[in-house]
């Protein structure tokens, strides 16, 4: 094998094998929820650390290279050595990710422990790639700037996409807890907490909210193990479903729900939302497209009818967006801005990022625009940050077109 082609392939066999080893060894818990091995967090954390730790890995590889005992060993001990490393990462994973679970240490010291472990796991392999220096080869003058070079790069490109991760991930925590989807909530506060997030979930620290978490998850399961009765009360009924959505088990929630449906509006709006977190599209659509034919004739007067007609378009457009029909999600807030003229700020706001998401920045910018006009306190903060990635992102796109 020449040596271009072995380099090559040591870079991919150094991400490859110790992230597909790490990530699926991981606690089935943990990859149900879309987690990968702790201390990391998710997987794009995991493979971005590896894939920034090949140029530390490869600048030390190139002092123990000059080593001549390191020269002598057969070649082969390299990749027993990365193996080996990463199964040992496998047993080390779980206890690390225990001892930083409680939030005790800050992004920094975090983002410094999950380098230097990136860093373990891919030297054998930069090591295997490499062939001895060329006799003669003169040495780098400043080795510590090279290697000072190799820890910034190590270090600064993971900790600004942590940064932003945690920046994402933290606008879905909180949507979780607002709608008290607290197990799924628990996966993803327990990424942020490995990641030593001090993002607030309202106003307390990701790892506060963990241990309130996991304390309901533990008395909602208690209560979800208590047998049902088939002949429940509907107020029952609601309330089980409520339960049991709460603590994931979607699959129960719908057949607690389905006896209540088409009667109960507020049932059947459940139901929908929980076919549309099992991704059943065509299920969900009919329910919520049925309760808003029955409630928009009355959202005018009647706000309880406003609100579940509010509920309603929200899904229909939700679920057109999530099974990629842009055109039906379009018709469903263009049917809410004129229906419901009292919410006419949501649909230009929900409107003008649904134009942004197509490439229409046009039309984007007239219904943001219209959104903070009608409401700015609750849109002009959050309109203003998306005209300056629309503005930026056009500039950039007639600067590009231009040359």
């Amino acid at each position: 094998m020449n040596p271009t082609s072995r380099l090559l392939i040591g870079c991919a066999l150094a991400v490859v094998v110790p992230a597909a080893l790490l990530h699926f060894t991981a606690a089935s818990e943990r990859l149900a929820a879309g987690l990968s091995a702790a201390p990391f967090a998710w997987p794009r954390v995991l493979v971005a650390h590896l894939v920034t730790a090949l140029p530390l890995g490869f600048i030390v590889t190139g002092w123990l290279r000059s080593i001549e005992a390191i020269n002598d060993a057969v070649r082969g001990l390299w990749l027993a050595i990365g193996l080996g490393i990463a199964g040992l990462a496998t047993l080390v994973g779980p206890p690390l990710g225990d001892t930083v679970s409680g939030g005790e240490f800050g992004a920094v010291p975090l983002l410094v422990l999950r380098t230097a472990f990136a860093f373990a796991l891919v030297l054998p392999w930069c090591v295997w790639a490499t062939d001895p220096p060329v006799t003669g080869t003169p040495r780098v003058s400043n080795p510590g700037v090279l290697l000072g070079l190799g820890v910034g790069l190590a270090l600064l490109p993971c900790g600004l996409y942590a940064d932003a991760v945690v920046a994402a991930r933290t606008e879905h925590a909180r949507d979780l807890m607002h709608r008290e989807r607290i197990v799924r909530a628990d996966a993803v506060l327990t990424g942020l907490v490995e990641l030593g997030s001090d993002r607030p979930i309202g106003k307390k620290l990701p790892a506060e909210v963990r241990k309130n978490v996991v304390a309901t998850i533990l008395r909602l399961r208690q209560a979800g193990d208590r047998p049902f009765p088939a002949t429940a009360k509907p107020v029952d009924r609601f309330n089980r479903a409520v339960l049991m959505i709460q603590l994931d088990r979607l699959g129960e929630a719908s057949a607690v729900l389905q006896p209540l449906v088409p009667g109960d509006d507020v049932a059947a709006l459940l139901l929908a939302t929980v076919y549309r977190d099992q991704e059943r599209w065509a299920e969900s659509d009919e329910l919520f497209a049925l309760v808003l034919e029955k409630l928009l004739p009355r959202a005018a007067t009647d706000p309880a009818a406003r609100g579940g007609a509010l509920t309603a378009l929200e899904g229909l457009a939700f679920n057109a967006r999530a099974d990629r029909r842009p055109a039906d999600a379009e018709s469903a807030l263009n049917r809410g801005l004129e229906a419901l003229p009292t919410h006419a700020a949501y649909f230009h706001f929900q409107l003008g990022r649904h134009y942004h998401d197509g490439g229409r920045p046009g039309l984007a910018l007239e219904h943001l625009r219209e959104a903070a006009r009608l409401d700015p306190v609750a849109y002009a903060e959050r309109v203003d940050q998306l005209v300056r990635q629309i503005q930026t992102s056009t500039h950039a796109c007639m600067s590009w077109r231009s040359r």
